[in-house]
């Protein structure tokens, strides 16, 4: 989030919806006295020294020890295929049940690169083009709402070059909390983003946009005349065989088990936001998708080897990253749905998440050509916690 966050991170310090504002307060004390527990599991591991896993599970484990996160979930693997997964903390503070990496979480704005992903397999297909504009594929209740709508293309969407205000404010951060449960509707998301002026002129720069992907939810779901979800679920998540990854419908608050529990530090509480209705980010994010480390794992690997898509030009597409300054965040980078990250000279591509009580990262670090997804279960320092692990991961 801010509590939908926006996720283009490694923030420091999250709002609620993108990133949220009460999410900036420092965790509360009492997590310096979690107790700490590491899981390990998985291997196959013939290619990267096992000093490399060892020190990954000692940076979670530092991550908790310090009061970071409750718990924390990882997952590696090689270019080629070898693959290692582990865990420290906990997945409910009160409870005080061991984090493990088959735990579920809310993935908050990687979500994107799935809807992303769909949005080019239509264009794949012939079902809409990049240069299409909004007047083109949505109604005039809709695009009415929106300025410069008829010169706003697909492409400036999906790689945030819109200049649609964000819909993600701290106005809409504390209806979240207030109302976890309420079911947003599109009028209530272009309603808050309408009220703002453009960010810019279409096209003239970057400027990162929830509002850009809950557009792309409903073009998806006009051209292909069904809801997006179900496109995201039939085109992405089966096609890439993830078994424990889902997107629920609205209304839908249910998170099958294992599930880690989601927390926001709010007046030196810990406010446990688990449950926050799936529409409150539409195709942008926020709870709309739930996964493990290892199927962000599987679909990022499976998505970059080309085989969601049928012609190779249309992932070089993908990943034709343009400027994105954005220094607190390290992003350098954005495609198409997809993020470049530099932290302390190491490249990383891909996206983060953040949600209400979830921060998540899927990346592939081109120096080690090695893989790296995981996830915390608080809206805190995710920078403190990832920066350690890319830079370990970065080297041989």
């Amino acid at each position: 989030m801010n509590i939908h966050s926006r996720s283009t991170d490694l923030p420091r310090g999250a709002s609620l919806a993108h990133h949220g504002g009460c999410s900036r307060q420092r965790l509360s004390s009492f997590l310096l006295l979690l107790a700490l527990t590491g899981t390990v599991t998985a291997c196959n591991d013939d290619e990267e020294p096992s000093t490399l896993h060892a020190d990954l599970q000692a940076l979670m484990e530092d991550s908790v020890t310090h009061g970071l996160t409750p718990g924390i979930a990882l997952a590696v693997a090689s270019d080629k295929g070898s693959t290692w997964s582990g865990a420290a903390g906990v997945s409910d503070a009160p409870g005080q049940q061991p984090m493990s990496a088959q735990h579920r979480f809310r993935a908050g704005s990687i979500m994107k690169t799935f809807v992303a992903t769909a949005v080019l397999q239509s264009v794949e297909q012939g079902k809409l083009t990049l240069e299409d504009t909004l007047t083109q594929h949505l109604p005039a209740s809709v695009t009415a709402r929106i300025a410069n709508a008829s010169s706003i293309t697909v492409a400036m969407l999906l790689a945030h070059r819109s200049g649609i205000p964000e819909w993600v404010t701290e106005e809409a951060n504390l209806a979240i909390v207030m109302d976890p449960e309420h079911v947003w509707s599109l009028e209530e998301i272009l309603g808050i983003s309408g009220a703002q002026s453009p960010a810019f002129p279409p096209g003239s720069q970057y400027g990162y946009s929830n509002t850009n992907y809950v557009l792309l939810g409903e073009i998806l779901s006009a051209v292909e005349g069904r809801g997006w979800r179900e496109v995201v679920r039939e085109r992405v998540i089966e096609r890439a065989g993830l078994s424990h990854t889902r997107a629920p419908e609205p209304a839908d608050l249910s998170c099958p088990a294992p599930c880690a529990r989601g927390y926001v530090p709010m007046d030196e509480e810990m406010a446990d936001l688990t449950v926050v209705d799936p529409s409150m980010a539409g195709a942008s994010g926020g709870h709309a998708l739930e996964t493990t480390v290892a199927d962000l794992l599987t679909f990022w690997k499976k998505l970059r080897a080309g085989a969601l898509f049928e012609r190779e030009q249309t992932l070089e597409s993908m990943l034709a990253f343009q400027s994105a300054p954005e220094p607190e965040s390290r992003l350098v980078g954005y495609g198409l749905g997809v993020m470049r990250l530099e932290s302390q000279g190491v490249v990383a591509l891909g996206h983060l998440g953040t949600t209400a009580g979830y921060q998540s990262f899927m990346l592939y670090l081109p120096q080690t050509r090695r893989y790296l997804t995981g996830s915390i279960n608080v809206m805190g320092d995710l920078a403190a916690v990832l920066e350690p692990l890319l830079e370990r991961a970065g080297r041989p």
